[in-house]
């Protein structure tokens, strides 16, 4: 059932069926995993900024020792950052990926319900391999084939 697009390209560029409305509808788990990594930022700074103050005041660090102190708690931070960075990047792309399963199909299925709407007979439904909402497709292209007769 899948047929090749001529002139499709592979890449970011040819997952964006209509990029405004495909990144809108993504936008919202990205917005959400934003939210939630620089909550988890926050919350991982403070704990260990505090536990940075209370290390430097129980032990009396100066200079040089707190410094290195800090270098030793800055390391999970750094950590804690670049996995945060990993997720958010992981997270849209799986959003762009995703979205283009669903979104592709939709624009044909509005493309056939338009031509419906304006008489013409509709031309059968294809999908790429891997997309989404096939067995709604089969059922409009049984529909388009009983319109043809």
């Amino acid at each position: 059932m899948a047929i090749k697009i001529a002139g499709r390209r592979g890449g970011v560029a040819s997952k964006l069926v209509e990029p405004y409305f495909q990144i809108k509808l993504g936008l919202m788990f990205v917005i959400v995993n934003l939210i939630f990594s620089a909550a988890i930022a926050g919350v991982t700074y403070w704990v260990l900024s505090d536990i940075f103050i209370a290390i430097k005041t129980y032990f009396t660090l100066t200079g040089n020792d707190a410094s290195l102190t800090m270098g030793k708690l800055s390391t999970p931070l750094i950590f804690i950052g670049s996995i945060i960075l990993a997720f958010i990047g992981v997270t849209f792309y799986i959003a762009v990926h995703y979205t283009h399963k669903i979104y592709g199909p939709l624009v044909s299925i509005n493309r056939f319900v338009d031509e419906m709407v304006d008489g013409k007979p509709p031309r059968r439904l294809t999908l790429r391999e891997g997309d989404e909402l096939t067995e709604l497709v089969t059922k409009l292209n049984v529909l388009a084939d009983k319109y043809k007769v």
